[in-house]
């Protein structure tokens, strides 16, 4: 980013600012953490066994904090979502799966918009990312709901890059839990289904079925989006389908 020459020590200083610093550091901490949960075995279905035999009550809400640290980080949480569904079913390992996600991903976005603001609110001049922009706006939740359906989507920058937007709190907070439910219940079910028994092949194979049939609905979504976007920039309609009759 290049800044504009007024802006001087005194301006530098105030971007930067005690505040950031500290919102940075904290960031760095819980990134540490996560990296050192993941060097000692804490994200490993095995320890979360242990966790579970030793502490059945709290083993729910320490589950959800180390999977919304691991979310931070960007981690990945497929074991962990696949173990969820192994030691307390589809339905419950979904809710407490979604539950650490948005935990993480709600921390995510508040620091990005602590540090960053939301220049992605911002009008620009040029004539496509404006027509976005509107879009964005219009169907904001929509939006979201789409890419948190969709597991091709990487959640932890997304977290991050989401900040950046004009989206509230609110709104991001409650799609972000409602539709990361379903693909969180879904991956608990493989695992679940999986049992003690698990195959690393079987687990692979199931993964890349899912990944390769979102990929191709994120394709086809992406394609009608922008073929609408087009020739609305072009102040036209879609071409009607020819008459049969």
């Amino acid at each position: 980013m290049v800044l504009p020459r007024s802006f001087g020590k005194t301006g530098l200083r105030r971007f930067i600012g005690p505040k950031r610093i500290i919102i940075l550091t904290v960031l760095a901490a819980f990134i540490s953490i996560a990296w050192y949960l993941r060097r000692q075995g804490w994200l490993d279905p095995s320890a979360i066994q242990h966790l579970i035999e030793q502490y059945p009550v709290a083993a729910p809400i320490v589950f959800a904090v180390i999977y919304g640290i691991a979310m931070l980080s960007a981690l990945p949480t497929l074991p962990v979502n696949l173990a969820a569904g192994l030691f307390w079913g589809p339905l419950l390992g979904g809710v407490y799966s979604t539950s650490g996600a948005t935990i993480g991903a709600i921390i995510a976005f508040l620091l990005t918009r602590s540090v960053a603001g939301q220049p992605l609110a911002r009008r620009f001049d040029n004539r496509v990312i404006a027509e976005i922009q509107r879009e964005f706006e219009a169907k904001g939740w929509l939006f979201l709901a789409f890419v948190r359906l969709n597991p091709i989507f990487p959640t932890g920058p997304l977290n991050y890059l989401l900040g950046l937007t004009a989206v509230d709190t609110f709104t991001y907070a409650w799609t972000t839990f409602v539709f990361n439910l379903p693909p969180s219940i879904a991956v608990a079910w493989i695992g679940y289904s999986l049992g003690s028994y698990v195959v690393q092949g079987e687990i692979a194979d199931t993964m890349r079925t899912i990944l390769a049939i979102s990929a191709a609905v994120a394709t086809l979504g992406a394609m009608a989006y922008g073929a609408a976007l087009f020739y609305k920039l072009r102040g036209g309609h879609p071409p009607e389908q020819p008459s049969t009759r």
